[in-house]
């Protein structure tokens, strides 16, 4: 077998639903298999998911064991020479799999490979390429130090070298999308499971650049990657990120008691005025127009719950600010939606992705919220 695709979940089985379908049509007509792990799900993921994908590998771990050692168990179950490992709260292009497949065959030294990531609202994710992340390029990303001083070391932790539209060598990769041969995986010795959750992906990707092997970011390998729904950005994520940063460093390089201490001490202060910052910053947005891009059957059936809906037919179509667009998604392949949201990145708008076969809308409008899910029959 030639690929597997693994994806994690836990708690988001809707996001792995819509995921799922856009894997199958990545994959449609390769040599490839589909691996979903689940966490020890407490939200009905086993009953959800009986007899709904048959020629999907379902593991149910009895255990929430963490992200490292959750795809380390899978991994050893997967028959593909090259492996996706993939988050369940994304949607991914029809090509994704060639692109990376493309770049592997120029490049037989590759280590990991990752792709654009975009997220609900069509804006560009730049964890997409890292760099090391050492304490003081950790430390200018949270306090966004990057955004003011775009010069090295300042500018490293989304490896300002390279532009979000331009391919090229990166030591860093986000878990959410990696593409690598699974030797190349089981000889770093896979995720650390040291790491329960975040920093992981740090770890493994520079274990593997470490060993001569090259990491590339491709920007033509698209995602959507909603984010909010693996983890949101709350203090506990805020003390995680801190913490594995300091994992990661002692692990690989030195220990610093001191400046970890001190470190810790002016983030405690910091957390609160940006936690406060964000609950003051929950205001709902108006909507001006609705637009849906689909069939007529699909439109006449939302438009009984939006009933300022108006149908377009044309894909390439830019819409007015703060609007809600409605992507049929039997209609449009995942590669047209995102092109259509990276075309009308700025224009505030909201966009909402309609699976007919459940009749379910889903979509996230932060990228450190949970996203939406809602089914037609439970819209007011």
């Amino acid at each position: 077998m030639k690929y597997s695709v693994i994806i994690l979940n836990y708690n988001v089985k809707y996001f792995v639903d819509a995921c799922l379908q856009s894997v199958q049509k990545a994959i449609a007509g390769k040599d490839a298999e589909i691996i979903v792990a689940d966490n020890n799900s407490t939200d009905g993921s086993k009953a959800y998911f009986k007899d709904q994908y048959p020629a999907i590998k379902f593991l149910w771990f009895d255990e929430n064991s963490g992200f490292a050692k959750a795809y380390n168990r899978a991994v050893k179950q997967a028959q593909g020479e090259y492996l996706l490992i993939l988050n369940p709260d994304t949607l991914v292009s029809e090509n994704l799999l060639d692109e990376f497949q493309q770049l592997a065959d120029r490049h037989p030294d590759f280590g990991i490979i990752g792709g654009k990531m975009i997220d609900g609202t069509g804006h560009f994710l730049p964890e997409s390429k890292r760099g090391i992340p050492t304490p003081i390029v950790a430390f200018s990303k949270l306090v966004k130090l990057y955004k003011i001083l775009n010069f090295k070391p300042f500018n490293q932790y989304y490896a300002g070298h390279l532009s979000e539209n331009e391919s090229g060598e990166v030591p860093v990769l986000t878990g959410a999308l990696m593409f690598m041969r699974k030797k190349t995986y089981e000889q770093a010795g896979g995720f650390d499971e040291r790491y329960f959750m975040y920093g992981e992906d740090i770890d493994l990707s520079y274990t593997i650049w470490k060993t001569g092997q090259k990491n590339y970011y491709l920007p033509s390998a698209k995602i959507i990657h909603f984010k909010g729904e693996s983890s949101q950005q709350d203090a506990n994520y805020f003390n995680n990120f801190l913490n594995t940063t300091f994992q990661f460093y002692r692990k690989h390089f030195y220990s610093f008691p001191v400046l970890e201490w001190a470190m810790k001490q002016f983030f405690k202060l910091w957390l609160k005025l940006r936690i406060k910052k964000n609950q003051n910053n929950t205001s709902n947005k108006k909507l001006y127009a609705y637009y849906f891009i689909g069939k007529k059957q699909h439109f006449e059936t939302i438009k009984n719950y939006y009933k300022e809906l108006k149908k377009i037919s044309n894909t390439s179509s830019s819409f007015p600010e703060n609007s809600l667009v409605i992507f049929d998604t039997s209609h449009m392949s995942f590669t047209e939606i995102i092109e259509t949201m990276e075309n009308n990145r700025n224009k505030k708008n909201t966009y909402r992705f309609y699976f007919p076969s459940k009749q379910m809308l889903l979509g996230s409008d932060k990228k450190d919220q949970l996203g939406k899910v809602k089914f037609i029959n439970d819209l007011s």
